[in-house]
């Protein structure tokens, strides 16, 4: 189970892990194999999917054809992080009639799955399943409890993962993961118009700084001139650009990265509702990335209340000394706790440790003022 479960917090940041989790899962339960997978039933796509040891080809067949089933729909009121056994919701004899058991199921011998939605917005689903065969039988009592056991922590390596990987949610139609940037996003469409920003956007059109409508445009009209220039030459297939502009009350500088959408992508964000994308600017504003929280770091490595506090208090630059006293303890005591956080996150020191805590700082914590 340890093993399992630091499996599960590496597949935050290593997603390619994913599979090695599912396996290990469906070993401890003794069923076939797993899949997690980020949908929209909807549209009609898997934004992503990751396979450990379930037929490929029986996969293919459920994502053209059979996204609507039984089990699905038996999962669309069920509540985020709740663990679902096949055979509550729906008996196996009636399974059987359907033409999604005949074509993704009964070639590989399963007749049973349990379920969690780790996380849902709107129509976006993300659904982690476990699948038993037949000849196995359901889950007992013990698979039951050991997946519950697992069920919130893969819920959060999940919304980590995502926070991790914050721009390529954009790629998946993750549009709440977008909004916890501190960076804004904003869309726009083949004559430059604005069809999706983030709340972190919004914020600078609020404060007066950007402009969102009809087009992104900025306070100053020297800079807003560039960042047409900008947008139109991407429009027209250029490969993108970057410029600066300072905020509107003149005291800092923001970063405009304009970049082209692949076609790919701009399929994706219609299957989101999102029409018409062409292109996309990210806006960086050092300002409102902050560095990681304490509860960041407590569900991303396994730190201590107390280690995170001394690994928060150290990344600010300041000595070893100076955090000690900022924190009221001993200087042997931060340094202990500085021993376990350096291992635990995998940093040689207080400088790359400010840097991980400062790249996780482009996302915003929950309840953070935008």
């Amino acid at each position: 189970m340890e093993r399992i479960l630091d499996l599960i917090y590496e597949a935050a940041g290593q997603q390619d892990l994913w599979p090695a989790v599912l396996t290990a899962i469906a070993d401890l339960t003794g069923s076939e194999g797993g899949v997690l997978f980020g949908q929209s039933v909807a549209a009609e796509q898997v934004y992503f999917d990751f396979n450990g040891r379930l037929n490929q080809q029986c996969n293919q067949a459920y994502q053209e054809r059979h996204m609507q089933n039984a089990w699905s729909e038996a999962m669309e009121d069920k509540p985020i992080g709740q663990v679902v056994l096949s055979d509550e919701v729906v008996p196996l004899r009636e399974l059987e009639k359907s033409v999604f058991y005949d074509e993704v199921l009964r070639p590989q011998g399963i007749g049973h799955n349990a379920m969690i939605a780790l996380a849902a917005k709107d129509d976006f689903r993300v659904a982690f399943n476990i699948c038993r065969s037949r000849r196995r039988g359901e889950f007992d009592a013990a698979g039951r409890k050991h997946i519950e056991m697992l069920a919130p922590h893969l819920r959060r390596s999940v919304t980590l993962g995502f926070r991790l990987t914050g721009y390529h949610a954009l790629r998946r139609a993750a549009f709440d993961v977008i909004d916890q940037l501190a960076d804004g996003v904003v869309v726009m469409g083949p004559r430059a118009h604005a069809v999706f920003a983030n709340q972190a956007s919004c914020s600078l059109e609020a404060e007066g700084t950007l402009k969102l409508r009809p087009s992104m445009a900025t306070w100053s009209a020297p800079h807003s001139r560039r960042l047409a220039n900008l947008v139109r030459s991407t429009l027209a297939g250029g490969a993108g650009g970057t410029m600066s502009v300072p905020a509107v009350e003149g005291t800092r500088l923001l970063t405009i990265v304009v970049v082209g959408l692949r076609s790919e992508e701009v399929g994706m964000l219609g299957g989101a509702f999102i029409r018409n994308a062409a292109c996309a600017a990210f806006v960086i504003d050092p300002s409102r990335r902050g560095t990681a929280s304490s509860q960041q770091l407590t569900d991303a490595y396994g730190l201590t209340r107390a280690e995170a506090r001394v690994a928060v208090a150290a990344s600010s630059g300041g000595t070893t000394s100076e955090a000690a006293v900022m924190l009221g303890l001993s200087a042997n005591t931060v340094k202990t706790h500085l021993r376990r956080v350096f291992v635990k996150t995998d940093t040689r020191g207080q400088a790359e440790l400010a840097a991980l805590l400062a790249t996780i700082g482009v996302v915003r914590s929950p309840g953070e003022a935008s």
